[in-house]
């Protein structure tokens, strides 16, 4: 009966213990500009909390045909926190965009970890 009850007691402290684990998630890109426009897209941020947005930082880079990728300073990354929703990446750039394919490596660092995630945009001509 003790190592009935001590093991009840272990099992109920280590339900206690648990805490979810919520990862940080990003979306697929959405596309806001056309060819031959500044680039306007966003990049939904989902299951964050307040304290991984707070942490928060970013790059990206272009990459390039090989392995290697390069920074991309005519983009800027933004991160918008809306009362309502959810919070995501707005990315825009200074200069229109001239190629109709666009390749590029976002990282995404917090306290708790890191992602690293490439996306492609093929820009129409017509928005």
């Amino acid at each position: 009966m003790n190592k009935r009850l001590l093991s009840v007691i272990i099992i109920v402290l280590l339900m206690a213990a648990y805490t979810p684990a919520y990862a940080l998630a990003l979306s697929e890109i959405q596309l806001n500009s056309s060819l031959n426009q500044n680039l306007d897209a966003i990049i939904e941020i989902q299951s964050a909390t307040n304290q991984e947005l707070d942490s928060l930082n970013f790059s990206i880079s272009r990459s390039s045909s090989g392995s290697m990728s390069q920074r991309w300073p005519n983009v800027q990354v933004e991160l918008v926190r809306p009362e309502k929703g959810n919070s995501y990446l707005k990315l825009t750039s200074k200069e229109s965009v001239r190629e109709p394919v666009l390749k590029f490596l976002l990282e995404v660092s917090w306290s708790e970890g890191r992602i690293k995630r490439e996306y492609e945009l093929l820009i129409n001509p017509q928005f």
